[in-house]
């Protein structure tokens, strides 16, 4: 998140009217820094991390203990959110690659 907010200051409809032209460079570098963080954090570390909790959620769901039963709706929200995440990260995968291709394009 600090990678992006850093990124976002030199677009300039969302941060500072300029900024990216006077350090190209700067712009480049942190979008490559940016895009290379997603990538290990969102690609590779999520679904590991999605698998356990999906794993977990589901033993908790079939468990008879009366603390599983007792929250079974909010394991099933948590569930559904961690999906749903789950496709947003997909999503801004693809939005990077988009964004990156263009940005090579407008450098060549």
């Amino acid at each position: 998140t600090a990678i992006l907010c850093l990124l976002a200051n030199f677009d300039d409809e969302h941060g500072v009217v300029g900024l990216g032209d006077a350090f190209p460079l700067a712009k480049v570098v942190l979008g490559v820094v940016f895009a290379v963080a997603f990538v290990i954090c969102r690609t590779i570390l999520w679904p590991f991390a999605t698998y356990y909790f999906m794993r977990d959620t589901n033993n908790a769901l079939k468990s008879d203990d009366p603390r599983s039963r007792s929250r079974r709706g909010w394991l099933m929200l948590f569930k559904f959110c961690c999906a749903g995440l789950t496709v947003l990260q997909v999503l801004w995968l693809g939005q990077i690659i988009v964004t990156m291709k263009e940005e090579v394009l407008k450098m060549l």
